[in-house]
């Protein structure tokens, strides 16, 4: 691969540094994760199953209304605390003479000279099947691909910073690609495009005077304000905490959890077929989703899916992930070989008894029937409990994570999470003088909630607004859902379960 220039857009926090402590200087501060942009919209001006994201235009107003709110002698900071842009889900890749000759423009544009004869070779035929790899010039063009079909998503961040806001953006478990240079130059070049093209200014003056000053990332957790703890979460969780460093030594690709692995190899294959089956909630009800309204599919997935997948396992994971392979050995499949055997018995070499006159069944007809329901429901268990063992589904709660750190940090108000798409709000009484808040900001992907039989817009575009007191001193924030068919916030609805 050809050496790489110096990359455009400083760093103005440490690359790298698992902790950054930073000052809001006063800003009005907004919180929102998981928005999952994918490749948004297609030629046929339609939405491929793996794309979760559909609000660039409430997104819009989102912003809109935000700036309405910052008093005139403020500004804003907006954080994205994960997985705002889904580069697993972005399968799309360059084909034609014109979709090589961007992808070579853009790579120059942030300071990597790549041959378009050199790209051409560089796809494989896995990648042709899966989506590219997660090398930084692959990254580069999935984030192309994303401006290029969420087109009102981009210009509304770039109007933000245009109006002297700022961006933060922490990495999550889906865009762990942030962690390449020339993907953060690329996005910081593609707003400064948006900017240059309105104000009739030249991109490297605008990069060098609006953007770059005012757009961050941050690489796992923020501490803001010394009060103020922002993190998405994944690195709580077996499978998609990345397991040391974020390269593999000695390679241009990035060290993936296996759940990312799961994503790119299954899940997105799974939604060509069934659109948002990773938004169902609660999780446990996808496989049972599958096998109701699929079941052919689900079949493909145990026998053709799992086995490859399997095959992907990070090495370091291996004894971890066996470990309970072996208790469904033991648990699962020995009495699906009993259920089999009796299958077989019962067609095979065991005598019928004499059929009861009126009826004219036999004794074993019962008995065969029972034995196949008894099959499909272990089946169905096997599959199940085998997506749990993989821990496909988030953690229900981050809190008791969030508590942890509180008892290392005396100092910290207030811990947000992304991460599990299920949004929270909990006072912690009892750590420190003053009460203390954790909360989640869930998601603005929908979420498809099976025991209502909807979708649950009540629990999407969830933000955390933090505002301050007349002495300046961080209030306790509550979350709130941006209410796009009334164009207002409205305080998001919880109910503690007990």
């Amino acid at each position: 691969m050809p050496p790489s220039k110096t990359l455009l857009g400083p760093e103005k926090v440490p690359y790298g540094a698992q902790l950054v402590e930073m000052s809001s200087n006063g800003k009005d501060i907004f919180v929102i994760s998981d928005l999952h942009i994918a490749a948004g919209l297609n030629s046929n001006r339609n939405y491929d199953g793996t794309e979760n994201f559909f609000a660039d235009y409430s997104f819009v107003r989102f912003l809109n209304h935000l700036e309405k709110k910052i008093a005139p002698d403020k500004k804003g900071l907006l954080i994205i605390n994960g997985d705002l842009v889904d580069f697993l889900r972005i399968r799309n890749i360059p084909v034609t003479q014109q979709d090589f000759e961007a992808w070579a423009a853009i790579l120059g544009a942030v300071g990597l000279d790549m041959p378009i004869d050199w790209l051409k070779t560089s796809i494989s035929p896995k990648e042709v099947k899966y989506g590219l790899r997660t090398d930084d010039y692959k990254s580069v063009w999935k984030l192309y691909v994303c401006a290029g079909g969420h087109p009102q998503f981009f210009e509304q961040l770039a109007s933000w910073l245009e109006k002297g806001n700022q961006l933060v953006i922490t990495k999550g478990n889906h865009d762990l690609e942030w962690y390449w240079k020339p993907v953060r130059s690329y996005f910081r070049y593609l707003l400064a495009q948006r900017i240059a093209a309105r104000q009739n200014q030249d991109v490297e003056t605008v990069l060098s005077n609006i953007v770059s000053p005012a757009v961050h990332f941050i690489d796992n957790r923020l501490i803001l304000d010394r009060q103020i703890c922002i993190e998405h979460g994944h690195n709580y969780e077996r499978f998609t905490k990345v397991d040391g460093p974020p390269v593999l030594k000695g390679d241009t690709q990035l060290n993936l959890p296996f759940g990312s692995f799961f994503n790119r190899y299954l899940i997105n294959r799974i939604e060509l077929a069934y659109p948002y089956i990773d938004d169902v909630r609660p999780r446990q009800n996808i496989l049972s989703l599958l096998l109701r309204e699929r079941f052919p599919l689900a079949i493909q997935l145990l026998f053709n899916y799992i086995p490859f997948v399997l095959l992907v396992i990070p090495k370091k994971q291996y004894a971890y992930a066996f470990k309970y392979l072996f208790q469904f050995l033991l648990i699962i499949v020995l009495p699906l070989l009993v259920t089999a055997f009796a299958l077989y018995k019962g067609f095979h070499g065991i005598p019928k008894m004499s059929t009861a006159a009126a009826g004219g069944t036999t004794f074993w007809t019962p008995v065969l029937s029972q034995a196949k329901n008894l099959l499909f429901l272990s089946l169905s268990y096997f599959i199940g409990r085998l997506f749990a063992m993989l821990q496909l589904s988030s953690p229900s709660s981050l809190f008791p994570d969030a508590n942890e750190i509180f008892g290392k940090n005396p100092a910290l108000l207030l811990v947000t999470f992304g991460h599990t798409h299920d949004p929270e709000q909990v006072f912690v009484e009892g750590v420190a003088p003053e009460a203390r808040r954790y909360c989640n900001t869930g998601t603005w992907i929908p979420v498809f909630e099976m025991d209502a039989a909807d979708v649950r817009l009540d629990r999407t575009f969830t933000f955390l607004h933090i505002e301050r007191d007349a002495a300046g001193d961080i209030k306790l924030p509550d979350l709130y859902r941006w209410n796009d068919d009334a164009a207002r916030e409205d305080a998001l609805i919880l109910i503690d379960r007990k």
